[in-house]
């Protein structure tokens, strides 16, 4: 091709058509032009067709990691509700000395699995990588960006009400006969389960253990007459109750996250 074009300037040459010869150039000289300019403008639609396609892949990514988060998020919630079930029927041994102990295993199970604790721990592979690898922009919305980044750096687990002491467990598992607390671990242990890819716990519904009447009541006339195992499950309560609070915000503006990433996801 390039040698016909110069075929072409040498004739225009040879016949001394100086003003053909120039307008000739000229307009090559456009073509060459608007022949880059094409090229550049191919080159910039496989470029964003490239990162919008890996804007999409991240995005169903985070989908599967926050729609994992979702599932762990609901299965803490469900133990703290176990663990709240359980203390508020043993708070109200505490409250009133003379109240009728008309199952003594089963106030010494609920008041055994009021000490349960568990250790959440939040899912961000995905998010961790955008930020390493400063793909992060590659999300093109910027509310969602900042959503994701607050979502992400706020992390959740990490609260402070999770970190706090469990005083009732060290108090009441320091009081408690190791006999009773040795037959409720064997009948009342956490049973663990699969939640999409990971592993949960949560607490059997009802266990029957072998303690009988008399050994159960002399347990608990000694642990309900402690008044600091009294003052740490109060104490309990409300914090389980406050994370319980704090998980169901969470799980809510979790919820809203995954929404707004499968409608991008869709609409692109």
């Amino acid at each position: 091709m390039i040698k016909f074009f110069r075929k072409i300037r040498y004739n225009l040459m040879e016949q001394n058509k100086t003003g053909k010869y120039f307008k000739y150039a000229i307009g090559e000289i456009i073509l060459v032009v608007i022949g880059i300019l094409i090229a550049l403008q191919i080159n910039n639609w496989n470029e964003q067709r490239n990162k919008n396609s890996l804007e999409k892949q991240y995005i169903i990514r985070l989908i599967e990691d926050l729609k994992e988060e979702e599932a762990l998020v609901k299965a803490v919630i469900n133990y703290s509700n176990q663990i709240l079930h359980h203390a508020k029927n043993a708070i109200s041994l505490f409250e009133d000395p003379q109240k009728e102990i008309t199952n003594p295993s089963r106030s010494l199970v609920d008041m055994y699995q009021a000490s349960q604790l568990q250790d959440p721990n939040s899912i961000k592979s995905t998010y961790l990588e955008l930020i390493a690898s400063g793909q992060i922009n590659l999300i093109k919305k910027d509310s969602l960006k900042t959503a994701l980044i607050r979502h992400y750096e706020v992390e959740w687990s990490k609260n402070k009400l999770f970190e706090m002491n469990n005083d009732y467990r060290k108090n009441l598992r320091s009081k408690m006969p190791n006999f009773i607390q040795e037959k409720i671990r064997e009948k009342c242990d956490d049973i663990y389960y699969k939640v999409r890819n990971s592993i949960e716990a949560r607490l059997p519904e009802n266990c029957e253990v072998d303690i009988s009447d008399d050994e159960a009541v002399i347990a608990i006339e000694l642990l309900r007459n402690d008044t600091s195992l009294k003052k740490d499950l109060r104490f309990l309560i409300g914090n389980e109750g406050a994370k319980k609070f704090l998980l169901e915000t969470h799980l809510t503006q979790l919820q809203r996250l995954i929404q707004d990433l499968e409608t991008t996801v869709n609409h692109d």
